[in-house]
């Protein structure tokens, strides 16, 4: 999988040479890699794997923000604030980083001139965030689940391939999401409720659009999908 977000901003040589300064770090999955409410004091660059970024409410209840692959940042506002965690994230697959201590990573990206990559990467997140409210306030529930897994293909989707057992078998094409996310964990990252994603799955099933099984989905159909999200079809 390319490198995403701050990653696809760097030559293979800048990522390389500022991955290499930081120490490295495995996680299986579910495994916390930062937790709401810490002091922060670190950032971790993504060489490897799928992290899953979510807020926790006060009665507990986990709410996904955001996905990250492999090329992202986590933990970037302490490059500036030691402000405490907004969010917790763990590990949606087996995952390894790379961790710097916060001071001595800023220390890096102004040595290296990478300010503006990381700013840019803020300012993109701050957009998706915005782009997601609005899908909230005013899409159908059959609109955002559309949206939400073509947002998902693009930062976390890979080719389909050869597989065998529950995975996509031979001869199938199109874009896969090799990530455990329950029907309820969707429900809450879309805002709409369980029922109606799990309504929303089997007519995009239906319709051959997507396949889904343990821990997999299989998008086979992307322009159906795609004219879905934009209200163009029902």
């Amino acid at each position: 999988m390319a490198r995403q977000g701050f990653g696809s901003l760097l030559t293979d040589t800048q990522w390389q040479e500022l991955a290499s300064g930081g120490s490295p770090r495995s996680y299986r999955p579910d495994d916390l890699i930062m937790i709401q409410g810490d002091p922060g004091t670190t950032v971790h660059l993504i060489v490897h794997g799928i992290a899953k970024v979510l807020l926790i409410q006060p009665e507990g209840t986990e709410v996904p923000l955001a996905f990250r692959a492999a090329g992202e940042l986590l933990g970037e506002p302490s490059i500036w604030s030691r402000q405490r965690r907004a969010a917790t994230v763990v590990a949606a697959s087996a995952c390894t980083t790379r961790v710097f201590r916060s001071d001595r990573f800023r220390r890096r990206i102004q040595a290296a001139g990478l300010e503006s990559a990381v700013w840019q990467t803020i300012l993109r997140r701050q957009r998706e965030s915005d782009e997601l409210r609005a899908e909230w306030s005013v899409l159908s529930a059959r609109r955002r689940l559309a949206a939400a897994l073509l947002r998902l293909s693009d930062t976390l989707g890979e080719p389909i391939g050869a597989a065998v057992g529950s995975t996509p078998g031979a001869g199938e094409i199109g874009v896969l999401l090799r990530i455990a996310l329950s029907q309820q964990e969707l429900a809450d990252y879309i805002g709409v409720s369980r029922t109606s994603v799990a309504l929303e799955y089997a007519r995009l099933k239906e319709l051959g659009v997507i396949r889904t099984g343990r821990s997999f989905v299989a998008i086979h159909d992307r322009p159906t999908l795609a004219a879905l999200a934009r209200g163009e079809r029902e």
